[in-house]
């Protein structure tokens, strides 16, 4: 099962609880940054179902859900990711930074029966469904009428938009894993959430309902960026999935409006898109995830970057496959500025 944290607001005096989750040596060398692009969708439909109409959320996902928000099977996806506990069958832990969702798919349509029943279980016995999702959920074969949900509803809704949630999700993990090397894992999780804590040898994450320790015993931990999960937590921990600690992504915001769009001061000097370009580039990116981020053609954000980079605003280093440009002392006092 997966706990959502973060939905319980703190009142002054009052005793907070703590979840530890133990780390040794095996663990942190077996812990790894992920993304999950059915937990994405999990987490999308749990903002669109609860949001008003007139939310940036709704604005840019309206058509889409106006597609899918009354289909039963949709329905009962939202209902198994509600607020407080959701089912790790329908958004499992994924495998790394290249998963996809037909690598979800996969993995929801082979879960076994009795993980799903129990899971659905336990989530009915905290919330009650309507009679349509209860109907959904008693039907034969949960798990693949879940796994046609999920494709339902990514198509509608996720699919369009996945470059550009990816890239930001990338520049998030990017950021993290610059710190992690070089300073360990104190930089990697400092800021993550204002409820977690790294004391050297666990993970806390304060909490009001729960004490109790959680030893990763040598399995590690998945470290899961979100762009849709809020300031919430989500935590997996239970047999047969991987630990997974979901947490909120840096720069969500910038799925939502151009980056070159808070450049204006900037705009008349280098031109709006180059002056976007500078701004978004707060952590290095690729070509193409600045291309995805922006919405631009990669042939046309690589033009751009070419003029940045001969004006002595940028540099490049290449990092595995990828040639990464990040800011110099120059950009950076020019994007500050």
């Amino acid at each position: 099962m997966q706990s959502r944290d973060g939905e319980y607001c703190y009142a002054p005096g009052r005793k907070v609880a703590v979840l530890r989750i133990e780390v040794g040596p095996d663990d942190v060398a077996a812990t790894r940054f992920a993304v999950s692009p059915a937990f994405e969708l999990a987490m999308l439909l749990r903002l669109l179902v609860r949001s008003a109409p007139g939310a940036a959320v709704r604005r840019r996902f309206d058509a889409g859900w106006s597609a899918v928000r009354n289909d039963p099977g949709v329905q009962a996806l939202a209902y198994l990711h509600g607020p407080g506990l959701g089912a790790s069958y329908a958004a499992p832990p994924p495998a790394g930074l290249a998963q996809t969702i037909d690598d979800d798919l996969a993995v929801i349509r082979a879960a076994p029966a009795e993980v799903v029943a129990a899971e659905v279980a336990e989530v009915r016995a905290a919330r009650r469904p309507s009679p349509a999702v209860a109907a959904e959920l008693d039907a034969p074969h949960p798990a693949e009428r879940t796994a046609a949900a999920v494709e339902r509803a990514w198509s509608a809704l996720l699919a369009p938009e996945w470059p550009r949630v990816r890239a930001v999700l990338e520049r998030d993990v990017r950021h993290r894993a610059d710190r992690l090397t070089q300073e360990g894992w104190a930089g990697a999780l400092g800021g993550m959430h204002p409820r977690l804590a790294w004391t050297g040898a666990a993970i806390e994450i304060a909490r009001l309902r729960v004490v109790r320790a959680q030893p990763l015993e040598g399995r590690g931990l998945l470290l899961v960026p979100s762009v849709f999960i809020g300031e919430h937590l989500a935590i997996t921990d239970e047999s047969p999935w991987r630990p997974m600690l979901v947490y909120p992504c840096r720069g969500a915001g910038l799925l939502f409006e151009q980056a070159a769009s808070v450049a204006d001061p900037l705009a008349p000097l280098l031109g709006r898109t180059r002056a976007g370009l500078l701004l978004a580039l707060a952590t290095p990116s690729s070509t193409t995830g600045l291309a995805a981020l922006t919405g631009a053609s990669v042939g046309a954000t690589g033009d751009h970057l070419r003029v940045l980079l001969d004006a002595g605003l940028l540099e490049r280093q290449r990092a595995g496959r990828e040639v990464l440009y990040r800011r110099t002392a120059l950009g950076a006092a020019l994007a500050a500025s």
